[in-house]
């Protein structure tokens, strides 16, 4: 989907360096959203570059971004840069979200961090919190090349000194198998979102949905699965759209079904799905597989009250959740079913809150990720707190409310992992001696397996937050 043009910004005239590098001709370029904007700050970009020999990359965020920095990894590596510690590293490029204003807030921090103690390396930025906001990170001190999603395939090249021979951006779509060193790499089939929750940002800054192709996906999944990787973790900004945009009828369902059916990958994850796509067909799929499909389903929920769920312009009622997971959790004998859910939205009451917080209890969840609400510039929440229309829940109370949702899900968290002492799970080694079952338990080994392969181990005990093996 091609992003719209943006008129050029000006931004205010400093360096890249300490005040000592100075010079009033010096100048910042932003690269974004196919517009190219300049102020002052250095003679010339090539100039000050140099042609640097090694980079390293920050990713925050989710899964979909951790993606996007594995890629980006790569095709720096394909462009002559040498990936190397943050101390050493000549480029340190900060792959950003914007989620939330903590989102935002941590990354400010992370620059400001490297560039004190660091202020000969460069700084580079990118993903979401460029894409909406590059000016205001072409303003910190240290930071010398700003680019959104739409120029985010220019910045290898850009980062040695060369000017961008391809406008392909699928080429920054593929992990190199060779390139990840995760135990669990991430496949990212998906991009953008076509929805319009009224809080959330990310259609702004991602665009459209965009479906990787069929084919490429597989080929991709194969040959990590024959570079040794156990298990891959199938991931998209809103992947139960796959396929959508491709035509054909396709449905993630098909990706699913496809990678199980025509790849040697011992077992796929599935990163978040919306639960209005969450269609019977995956758990039938889940149910079917043995642990080939990881018996894990993480399902944004948001809230449990039916008004609060329309002012957010979520397309589900509190009912029709429930009744995914409830058929989820029968029909797959020990899922992990994980939700989000959000603390002091615009107007909640008490009344609201208590009907949410009756509803995520009579759950069958494993896990919740609580979070309180931020409004992100340019939404449809944020603006009608500016104008009135919606009253902000204190900060006060907003806190309270998610305290009081973290005990309910550290409860429900120990609940599961109670029910799964006794049992002998299948888990991907990780780090040292941890270990991720199937249904998303973290496992403390007796002594430490390859990361990446499978192991099957027997659970004597948990700490309420990891299980402990024998």
């Amino acid at each position: 989907m091609r992003m719209p043009r943006q008129q050029p910004q000006q931004l205010p005239s400093r360096v890249a360096g300490g005040a000592g590098d100075a010079h009033p001709r010096d100048r910042i370029i932003i690269h974004h959203k196919n517009n190219y904007t300049k102020a002052p700050r250095c003679q010339a970009f090539r100039r000050i570059i140099r042609v640097p020999a090694s980079f390293w990359i920050y990713n925050f965020g989710c899964r979909a971004n951790q993606a996007d920095g594995e890629a980006l990894t790569a095709a720096c590596v394909r462009a002559g840069l040498q990936p190397t510690a943050e101390a050493d590293a000549d480029w340190v490029v900060f792959n950003t979200c914007t989620v939330t204003a903590q989102a935002d807030a941590e990354a400010r921090r992370a620059i400001r961090r490297l560039h004190r103690l660091r202020p000969q390396a460069r700084i580079a930025v990118t993903g979401c919190y460029a894409e909406r906001a590059p000016a205001e990170l072409a303003a910190l001190a240290g930071v010398t090349l700003v680019t959104g999603h739409a120029e985010k395939w220019r910045l290898p090249q850009q980062l040695v000194g060369v000017a961008p021979q391809s406008q392909k951006l699928a080429s920054l779509a593929r992990i190199e198998p060779r390139g990840s060193a995760r135990s669990r790499p991430i496949v990212k089939v998906q991009d953008g979102c076509g929805r319009a929750c009224s809080f959330c940002i990310i259609p702004q800054v991602r665009g459209g949905d965009r479906s990787r192709p069929l084919g490429e996906v597989l080929a991709e999944v194969d040959a990590l699965a024959a570079a040794g990787h156990a298990e891959i973790v199938c991931s998209g900004i809103n992947l139960g759209q796959w396929g959508r945009d491709l035509g054909g009828g396709l449905h993630l369902d098909d990706l699913v079904c496809a990678i199980l059916q025509q790849t040697r990958l011992p077992r796929l994850r599935l990163s978040s799905v919306e639960p209005m796509d969450w269609i019977p067909e995956l758990t039938a799929l889940m149910a079917a597989s043995g642990d080939r499909l990881a018996r894990h389903a993480h399902l944004p929920l948001q809230s449990g009250s039916d008004t609060v769920l329309r002012r957010m312009h979520r397309r589900y009622r509190a009912c029709d959740y429930a009744a995914c997971v409830t058929v989820l959790a029968a029909q797959v004998p020990g899922v992990a079913i994980g939700a989000d859910v959000m603390a002091g939205f615009p107007g909640e009451t008490d009344a609201e809150f208590e009907e949410s917080l009756s509803f995520v209890a009579s759950l069958p969840l494993a896990y919740l990720h609580v979070f309180p609400f931020s409004p992100r510039p340019g939404t449809e929440a944020a603006q009608r707190l500016v104008a009135g229309a919606w009253r902000a829940v204190s900060p006060e109370r907003t806190a309270a409310r998610a305290a009081v949702l973290r005990r309910l899900g550290a409860s429900k968290r120990a609940a599961f992992l109670d029910a799964l002492v006794g049992q002998t799970l299948s888990a991907v080694a990780l780090s040292g001696s941890e270990a991720l079952s199937d249904n998303y338990a973290r496992i403390a080994l007796p002594q430490p397996a390859p990361p990446g392969t499978l192991v099957e181990v027997q659970i004597r005990a948990h700490d309420g937050e990891m299980l402990q093996a024998q």
